[in-house]
């Protein structure tokens, strides 16, 4: 029985993925390196430490000990942010609003810093609608290790046979299947060139979904 649903952040419920990779690139620019975006978005739907780890592959550069990096990417993310707001993506707060109103748990299972999933939820007034707020950064392996999901299922008090996640990635849906979770892909053009083919159904916008068209996934897939 469908019970929870979990939603991933960047790509779904903000439209943060440019701007992520706008922020890295200035970042490393600032650092003495020039990435390409084929290299980067291998990361997209991961952490940190994973960009971190395709940096080193692809370029032969390890910043993983490098203390200024973080401060140095969260100064240009503040700065583009106080410039130009947050990138928002239509339709999400009404959504939201939508299956709340059902009797369906939720959860939000990103990738990104806890402070920050915090700040968006916040800004898109929806934080009373969330049980949980779950970061990558407190589990011990990055999506598409299922670990950020499963622990948002333990904390909802529920199976992960009981869950449904959305998501825009190809790691964000990797990391749902194995899991053991439905998986329903968002393809946001924004997200680049995503594979969402592991979904169990892909939508494009959220203009009908809610409660019903959630479980009308569910009950299809579990067939």
């Amino acid at each position: 029985m469908l019970k929870g649903i979990i939603f991933d952040m960047d790509g779904v419920l903000i439209n943060t993925e440019p701007l992520h990779y706008r922020v890295w690139k200035k970042t490393f620019q600032d650092k003495g390196l020039e990435i390409e975006y084929k290299y980067y978005k291998g990361c997209i739907g991961s952490t940190v430490g994973y960009l971190l780890d395709l940096i080193q592959k692809y370029y032969g550069v390890d910043f993983h000990d490098d203390p200024d990096l973080v401060r140095l990417q969260r100064k240009n993310k503040a700065e583009i942010i106080e410039k130009e707001g947050f990138p928002k993506i239509p339709g999400v707060s009404q959504m939201l609003k939508r299956v709340h109103e059902s009797d369906f748990l939720m959860a939000v299972a990103s990738s990104s810093p806890e402070v920050y999933i915090n700040q968006v939820v916040d800004m898109l007034e929806v934080k009373e609608y969330f049980q949980v707020l779950c970061s990558g950064e407190n589990v011990k392996n990055p999506k598409p290790a299922p670990d950020v999901f499963l622990k948002a299922a333990k904390e909802l008090g529920l199976s992960p046979d009981e869950c449904l996640v959305i998501e825009d990635s190809t790691n964000g849906c990797r990391a749902a299947k194995a899991a053991g979770m439905i998986c329903l892909g968002y393809h946001n053009p924004d997200s680049g060139d995503q594979d969402l083919s592991i979904a169990d159904a892909v939508i494009d916008d959220y203009e009908k979904l809610d409660a019903k068209f959630l479980q009308g996934i569910y009950d299809m897939a579990c067939k």
